[in-house]
C-alpha cells in the first residue's frame, strides 16, 4: 500500500481526486487543508465510504512549524492542490497570492527534500499561456502570465523543475483547462460561494441563488464572448489517478495539458444550461475581469498519446450534475 500526501483535500478539485483515490484499496492517504477556503464536509463524506485509510490533518503550508504535524513521514507521492485560484482577486491581492501559492509550495518542497519523498504531482493552469500563442496551446506554447495567480503557478513550475534536479524527485505538472461539474451522486460538489467561475455562477444565477453577470467584456470571437476549453471534473480526477500511477511506476518528470481540445463560448455555455434546465436567464454584462485571455483551447495530444486516455464525460453532464448539486445544496457544504 502506497502512502500519499494530498494537500487541499477540502477544496473543489482536491476533494474529487481524493474521492477517486479513496475508492481504491491501494493507498494510505494523509489529507491536509487549512480550511480557509476548503471544507471539512467532503473529507468526512469520503472517509465514511473510503476503501483506503484516510487521515486528515488541519495545517497551513505557509508556516514551517506546522510541518511537525506530519512527523517527518516519507511519502511515496505528494499531490499538491492547495492554492488560491481566483484570477480577478489575484490582481487586487498579489502579495497574498504569492505568499500562499509560492511560500506554501516552497515549504512543501523543503519537506520533500527533508524526507527524501520521490514523487510530486502539481496542479497548474492553462492561464499562463500567452495571448499571442497559436491555438490550440501545446505544452511548448509561449508563456506570458497576465495576472498574479497565473504568475504564481508558472513560478512554481520553474521552482519544481530546478529543485527536482537537486533533490532527486520526479514530478508531473498538469495544466488544467477549466474544470467544471460535480459528482454524479451529488455528494461531492462545488462550494465557492458566491462563485467566481462561469458555470457554477451561471447555475446559481438560474436558481436565483446569486446575481449572474458576464464579466469578460467584448472580445474578438464569433459571438464576442470568451471561449474556454472546459473539462468535466470527473475526467480531471481520472487524469490525476493516471499520473499518480505513472509516477509510482517510475515515470520521468513531465508537463501535460489537461482539457478536451474543444472550446465553448460563454453564450454557448448559457445555451447548454438552458437545454439542461429549461430555464432562461437574463444576460447582463458586468465589470470586465482583468488579465484573462479571449480564447484558451487545449492540445491534449501529449497526455492522450502517452497514457491512452480519453474523456468519458461531457460538459453538458457537468452542467447537469452542478445543477442538481446546487438544487440539493444551495449554500454549499454544511461545514
Amino acid at each position: 500500500m502506497k502512502s500519499i500526501l494530498l494537500t487541499g483535500g477540502g477544496g473543489y478539485i482536491g476533494s474529487h481526486v481524493l474521492r477517486l483515490l479513496a475508492s481504491k484499496n491501494n493507498y494510505d492517504i494523509t489529507v491536509i487543508d487549512n480550511l480557509e477556503r476548503g471544507f471539512n464536509c467532503p473529507i468526512d463524506i469520503i472517509k465514511k465510504e473510503s476503501l483506503s485509510y484516510i487521515n486528515f490533518i488541519k495545517m497551513d503550508l505557509r508556516y514551517e512549524n506546522e510541518y511537525q504535524k506530519l512527523n517527518n513521514k516519507k511519502f511515496d507521492a505528494i499531490l499538491h492542490f492547495a492554492a488560491y485560484l481566483n484570477i480577478n482577486e489575484s490582481t487586487k491581492k498579489p502579495l497574498e497570492y504569492f505568499e500562499n501559492n509560492i511560500t506554501g509550495s516552497i515549504n512543501l518542497i523543503k519537506y520533500i527534500k527533508k524526507t527524501k519523498s520521490k514523487n510530486f504531482l502539481f496542479s497548474s493552469t492553462c492561464s499562463l499561456y500567452s495571448r499571442k500563442a497559436k491555438l490550440p496551446f501545446t505544452e511548448k506554447s509561449e508563456i506570458s502570465p497576465e495576472n498574479p495567480y497565473s504568475e504564481s503557478k508558472y513560478m512554481m513550475e520553474k521552482i519544481i523543475h530546478w529543485c527536482s534536479k537537486s533533490y532527486k524527485f520526479n514530478y508531473i505538472i498538469l495544466r488544467y483547462f477549466n474544470p467544471c461539474g460535480s459528482s454524479l451522486d451529488n455528494k461531492i460538489g462545488y462550494s465557492l460561494i458566491p462563485s467566481p467561475q462561469l458555470i457554477p455562477a451561471l447555475i446559481r444565477g438560474i436558481l436565483g441563488l446569486q446575481d449572474f453577470e458576464i464579466t469578460c467584456g467584448k472580445v474578438n470571437t464569433p459571438d464576442k464572448t470568451t471561449i474556454r476549453d472546459y473539462i468535466n471534473i470527473l475526467d480531471l480526477a481520472d487524469t490525476h489517478e493516471i499520473s499518480l500511477k505513472a509516477l509510482l511506476e517510475g515515470h520521468k518528470s513531465n508537463i501535460y495539458n489537461i482539457g478536451i481540445g474543444k472550446g465553448l463560448s460563454i453564450l454557448e455555455i448559457i445555451k447548454l444550461a438552458y437545454e439542461v434546465t429549461s430555464k432562461k436567464i437574463v444576460i447582463k454584462f458586468g465589470n470586465k475581469r482583468e488579465g484573462e485571455l479571449p480564447v484558451t483551447i487545449c492540445d491534449h495530444s501529449k497526455f492522450i498519446s502517452e497514457f491512452k486516455w480519453k474523456p468519458k464525460y461531457t460538459i453538458k453532464e457537468a452542467i447537469s450534475t452542478l445543477y442538481e448539486w446546487f438544487k440539493a445544496n444551495p449554500k454549499g457544504y454544511k461545514y
